[in-house]
């Protein structure tokens, strides 16, 4: 689901295994606010959309703390199991060895999709710590 709100999201604490996450940020500039009828339009400002599967456009992680490396991996798991993530690592070294293997472009697109999503768990947490 969408989910749009004038302040930036980054996580909060769940339970004692879980946080929520807001990922896939969109920033809105100029984004003015429905209004009901007869009401006041507000000024423009900017807003910020979060994509996820909860109702209010998070996504659940599985994290036991809000170290940097729990929340990366947390984000990661959030759409890679550990066995997905492994199967793809070993279709890297079968290509190491073999660059001509019947599914050598599935598994070179494979890795771009993973690394690509790595990278920006990576960045999303990095920017969530340091601001």
């Amino acid at each position: 689901m969408k989910k749009i709100y004038l302040d930036q999201k980054t996580f909060v604490k769940f339970d004692d295994k879980r946080y929520l996450a807001y990922l896939n940020e969109v920033v809105i500039n100029d984004y003015v606010p429905e209004v009901a009828e007869g009401e006041e339009i507000p000024e423009p400002q900017t807003a910020y959309q979060y994509e996820g599967p909860e109702p209010d456009g998070g996504t659940m992680i599985e994290a036991v703390s809000e170290d940097r490396d729990n929340l990366i991996n947390g984000i990661i798991r959030s759409r890679y199991s550990q066995t997905e993530e492994d199967a793809i690592k070993t279709h890297q070294i079968e290509l190491l060895h073999n660059s001509t293997i019947a599914k050598a472009d599935e598994y070179r697109q494979e890795w771009a999709d993973f690394n690509s999503f790595r990278l920006e768990a990576i960045a999303t947490v990095d920017k969530w710590i340091n601001g």
